[in-house]
């Protein structure tokens, strides 16, 4: 199983296809051809079963990837914190918003028919109703500019 931690052996230790699996099989990066090939390698007959806390990597992809006990999911081996993260925008319509000092959030989609607002600089914006007078069903494209210095 993965995970099954550290062994300390010693010399004159009896090595079991168990201890074999645990603390040397299950611990190291594995290396296939492609997903194909690594699904190909488990659950069958004889073969071993997938467990939360595997690795691989995916020579055709050069893809480093971790088991999450359900789905195979990427490793981010991103060392620049200049990047934003991928998993900040988690659904359709989500927009990326600073937050202060180098910082940023998701902004989830607004609602239908409602409109992204400035609430100032030192509050995010937010989606709100269109304003008195202005329905959807209106011809005109209204746009609305702020400019900041």
């Amino acid at each position: 199983m993965a995970g099954g931690g550290a062994y300390l052996w010693e010399s004159g230790d009896v090595v079991t296809a168990a201890n074999l699996q645990t603390f040397v099989q299950d611990q190291v990066i594995a290396v296939y051809a492609s997903s194909a090939a690594r699904d190909a390698a488990y659950g069958g007959a004889g073969e071993p079963t997938l467990a939360e806390g595997m690795f691989c990597f995916l020579k055709d992809s050069d893809s480093f990837l971790f088991y999450t006990g359900s789905v195979w999911s990427a490793v981010d081996t991103s060392t620049d914190a200049t990047k934003i993260p991928l998993s900040t925008v988690t659904t359709a319509g989500d927009l990326i918003i600073g937050t202060g000092s180098a910082t940023v959030t998701r902004l989830a989609a607004g609602t239908a028919t409602h409109v992204l607002t400035s609430n100032g600089a030192a509050t995010a914006p937010s989606y709100q109703a269109v304003s008195a007078g202005v329905t959807s069903s209106d011809a005109d494209l209204i746009i609305a500019l702020q400019v900041f210095s």
